[in-house]
Protein backbone atom coordinates (compact mmCIF):
# COMPACT_ATOMS: atom_id res chain seq x y z
CA UNK A 1 0.00 0.00 0.00
CA UNK A 2 2.79 2.26 0.97
CA UNK A 3 4.36 4.54 0.23
CA UNK A 4 1.66 6.75 -1.53
CA UNK A 5 2.12 9.15 -4.19
CA UNK A 6 -0.22 12.12 -4.26
CA UNK A 7 -0.09 14.33 -7.45
CA UNK A 8 -3.53 15.36 -7.35
CA UNK A 9 -2.41 18.07 -4.40
CA UNK A 10 -0.70 21.11 -5.18
CA UNK A 11 2.35 22.24 -2.54
CA UNK A 12 1.28 25.45 -0.32
CA UNK A 13 -2.33 24.67 -0.65
CA UNK A 14 -5.31 24.39 1.78
CA UNK A 15 -5.38 20.60 1.25
CA UNK A 16 -1.53 20.20 1.34
CA UNK A 17 -1.34 21.59 4.29
CA UNK A 18 -4.19 20.08 5.92
CA UNK A 19 -2.32 16.36 5.07
CA UNK A 20 0.48 17.32 7.10
CA UNK A 21 -1.37 18.05 9.83
CA UNK A 22 -0.25 15.33 12.71
CA UNK A 23 3.01 14.08 10.51
CA UNK A 24 6.14 14.25 11.04
CA UNK A 25 7.51 15.62 7.52
CA UNK A 26 11.33 16.15 5.78
CA UNK A 27 11.05 19.61 7.05
CA UNK A 28 10.95 18.75 10.79
CA UNK A 29 13.85 15.97 10.28
CA UNK A 30 16.68 18.20 11.74
CA UNK A 31 14.58 18.31 15.10
CA UNK A 32 13.84 14.80 15.08
CA UNK A 33 17.14 13.41 14.78
CA UNK A 34 18.36 16.16 17.35
CA UNK A 35 19.05 15.54 21.50
CA UNK A 36 15.48 14.23 22.94
CA UNK A 37 16.44 17.14 25.32
CA UNK A 38 16.32 20.02 23.12
CA UNK A 39 13.67 22.55 22.87
CA UNK A 40 13.06 21.63 19.64
CA UNK A 41 12.24 18.07 19.56
CA UNK A 42 10.20 18.43 22.52
CA UNK A 43 8.27 21.23 20.21
CA UNK A 44 8.05 18.50 17.74
CA UNK A 45 6.39 16.06 19.97
CA UNK A 46 3.88 18.40 21.69
CA UNK A 47 2.76 19.97 18.18
CA UNK A 48 2.38 16.31 16.35
CA UNK A 49 0.21 15.33 19.46
CA UNK A 50 -1.97 18.68 19.88
CA UNK A 51 -2.77 18.24 15.89
CA UNK A 52 -3.58 14.63 16.58
CA UNK A 53 -5.89 15.40 19.05
CA UNK A 54 -7.62 17.91 17.40
CA UNK A 55 -7.13 17.55 13.98
CA UNK A 56 -5.92 21.50 13.35
CA UNK A 57 -2.84 23.12 12.64
CA UNK A 58 -0.92 23.43 16.24
CA UNK A 59 -1.88 27.01 17.57
CA UNK A 60 1.42 27.71 18.45
CA UNK A 61 2.66 27.51 15.00
CA UNK A 62 2.75 30.90 14.45
CA UNK A 63 5.16 30.54 11.83
CA UNK A 64 3.91 32.16 7.74
CA UNK A 65 6.76 32.80 6.29
CA UNK A 66 9.86 35.26 5.59
CA UNK A 67 11.87 36.58 3.25
CA UNK A 68 13.53 33.30 1.98
CA UNK A 69 10.87 31.32 1.88
CA UNK A 70 9.56 33.75 -0.12
CA UNK A 71 12.17 33.90 -2.10
CA UNK A 72 12.18 30.16 -2.46
CA UNK A 73 8.63 30.47 -3.67
CA UNK A 74 9.65 32.89 -6.27
CA UNK A 75 12.97 31.15 -7.62
CA UNK A 76 12.18 27.65 -7.54
CA UNK A 77 10.31 27.16 -10.33
CA UNK A 78 13.22 29.26 -12.23
CA UNK A 79 15.30 26.74 -10.27
CA UNK A 80 13.71 23.83 -11.70
CA UNK A 81 13.98 24.95 -15.27
CA UNK A 82 17.51 25.90 -14.92
CA UNK A 83 17.79 22.29 -13.64
CA UNK A 84 16.11 20.35 -16.62
CA UNK A 85 17.50 22.82 -19.14
CA UNK A 86 21.32 21.82 -17.94
CA UNK A 87 20.90 18.55 -17.08
CA UNK A 88 18.27 17.44 -19.51
CA UNK A 89 16.22 15.80 -17.18
CA UNK A 90 12.47 16.21 -17.07
CA UNK A 91 11.63 16.76 -13.36
CA UNK A 92 8.05 15.64 -12.87
CA UNK A 93 5.81 17.63 -9.58
CA UNK A 94 4.84 15.97 -7.11
CA UNK A 95 2.27 17.22 -4.35
CA UNK A 96 3.08 14.59 -1.11
CA UNK A 97 4.36 11.31 -0.92
CA UNK A 98 2.88 9.34 2.02
CA UNK A 99 5.65 7.19 4.36
CA UNK A 100 2.43 5.30 6.58
CA UNK A 101 0.07 7.15 8.62
CA UNK A 102 3.21 8.95 10.32
CA UNK A 103 5.65 10.48 8.21
CA UNK A 104 5.46 12.54 4.90
CA UNK A 105 7.66 14.62 2.55
CA UNK A 106 7.03 16.80 -0.42
CA UNK A 107 10.22 16.74 -2.71
CA UNK A 108 10.50 19.71 -5.02
CA UNK A 109 10.34 17.06 -8.00
CA UNK A 110 10.84 13.70 -8.88
CA UNK A 111 13.59 12.48 -12.11
CA UNK A 112 13.17 8.89 -13.37
CA UNK A 113 12.13 6.15 -11.16
CA UNK A 114 14.37 6.54 -8.43
CA UNK A 115 15.49 10.29 -7.97
CA UNK A 116 13.96 13.19 -5.93
CA UNK A 117 14.60 17.37 -6.59
CA UNK A 118 15.81 19.28 -3.67
CA UNK A 119 15.93 22.99 -4.76
CA UNK A 120 16.93 25.60 -2.42
CA UNK A 121 17.49 29.43 -4.00
CA UNK A 122 20.10 31.00 -1.44
CA UNK A 123 21.23 34.56 -0.98
CA UNK A 124 24.24 35.31 -3.11
CA UNK A 125 26.96 34.54 -0.13
CA UNK A 126 25.30 31.42 0.81
CA UNK A 127 25.55 29.95 -2.95
CA UNK A 128 29.26 31.52 -3.01
CA UNK A 129 30.18 29.01 0.43
CA UNK A 130 28.57 26.35 -1.74
CA UNK A 131 30.64 26.78 -4.71
CA UNK A 132 33.62 27.61 -2.60
CA UNK A 133 33.21 24.18 -0.69
CA UNK A 134 32.32 22.40 -3.80
CA UNK A 135 36.07 23.11 -4.89
CA UNK A 136 37.89 22.02 -1.91
CA UNK A 137 35.70 19.05 -1.06
CA UNK A 138 35.01 15.73 -1.96
CA UNK A 139 32.82 14.61 1.02
CA UNK A 140 29.05 16.02 -0.07
CA UNK A 141 28.19 16.27 4.13
CA UNK A 142 31.18 19.18 4.21
CA UNK A 143 29.12 21.03 1.72
CA UNK A 144 25.40 19.97 2.18
CA UNK A 145 24.42 21.87 5.48
CA UNK A 146 23.83 18.81 7.92
CA UNK A 147 19.89 20.09 8.55
CA UNK A 148 19.63 19.96 4.74
CA UNK A 149 21.56 16.74 4.73
CA UNK A 150 18.51 15.22 7.21
CA UNK A 151 16.22 16.73 4.79
CA UNK A 152 17.27 14.50 1.92
CA UNK A 153 17.80 11.53 3.88
CA UNK A 154 14.20 11.80 5.08
CA UNK A 155 12.71 12.07 2.11
CA UNK A 156 14.32 9.33 0.90
CA UNK A 157 13.46 6.93 3.57
CA UNK A 158 9.44 8.00 2.74
CA UNK A 159 9.50 7.35 -0.74
CA UNK A 160 12.22 4.51 -0.94
CA UNK A 161 14.26 6.07 -3.89
CA UNK A 162 17.57 5.87 -4.13
CA UNK A 163 19.23 9.03 -4.69
CA UNK A 164 18.06 12.34 -3.75
CA UNK A 165 20.03 15.48 -6.38
CA UNK A 166 21.06 18.76 -3.98
CA UNK A 167 20.70 21.90 -6.64
CA UNK A 168 21.23 25.31 -5.53
CA UNK A 169 19.73 28.04 -7.73
CA UNK A 170 21.25 31.54 -7.51
CA UNK A 171 20.26 34.17 -10.84
CA UNK A 172 23.99 35.37 -10.64
CA UNK A 173 26.09 32.48 -10.44
CA UNK A 174 26.61 29.26 -10.69
CA UNK A 175 24.04 26.70 -10.27
CA UNK A 176 25.43 23.36 -7.74
CA UNK A 177 24.15 19.89 -8.32
CA UNK A 178 25.40 17.25 -5.30
CA UNK A 179 24.06 13.93 -5.69
CA UNK A 180 22.85 12.32 -2.44
CA UNK A 181 22.75 8.63 -2.03
CA UNK A 182 21.24 6.54 1.17
CA UNK A 183 23.09 6.68 4.07
CA UNK A 184 22.50 3.54 5.63
CA UNK A 185 23.33 4.45 9.19
CA UNK A 186 21.34 7.77 9.25
CA UNK A 187 18.30 5.86 7.63
CA UNK A 188 18.85 3.53 10.67
CA UNK A 189 19.01 6.32 12.77
CA UNK A 190 15.70 7.48 11.52
CA UNK A 191 13.46 4.72 11.81
CA UNK A 192 14.64 4.49 15.32
CA UNK A 193 13.77 7.84 16.09
CA UNK A 194 10.67 7.45 14.43
CA UNK A 195 9.70 4.96 16.51
CA UNK A 196 10.49 6.53 19.51
CA UNK A 197 8.92 9.72 18.59
CA UNK A 198 5.61 7.98 17.70
CA UNK A 199 5.52 6.49 21.60
CA UNK A 200 6.33 9.86 23.06
CA UNK A 201 3.38 11.52 20.68
CA UNK A 202 1.17 8.51 21.88
CA UNK A 203 2.17 9.02 25.50
CA UNK A 204 1.50 12.64 25.57
CA UNK A 205 -1.93 12.13 23.79
CA UNK A 206 -2.99 10.03 27.05
CA UNK A 207 -1.58 12.02 29.20
CA UNK A 208 -3.41 14.93 28.05
CA UNK A 209 -6.64 12.77 27.69
CA UNK A 210 -6.56 11.67 31.36
CA UNK A 211 -6.01 15.59 32.85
Amino acid sequence: MYPIYRYDIEQNSEEWEHIKIGMFSASSADKLLSSKDTKGYQQLISRIAEERITGKKCESSSFSGNSFTNRGHEFEPIARQDYEFRTLQAVKLIGVIIKDEWALCSPDGLIDDNKHLQIKCPIFSTQEEYLEKAKIHTDIRKIIPVNYYKQLQFELNVSGREFNIFTSFHPNLKSIDIEVSIDEEMQEEINKRLEEAKSEVLARIEKIKNL
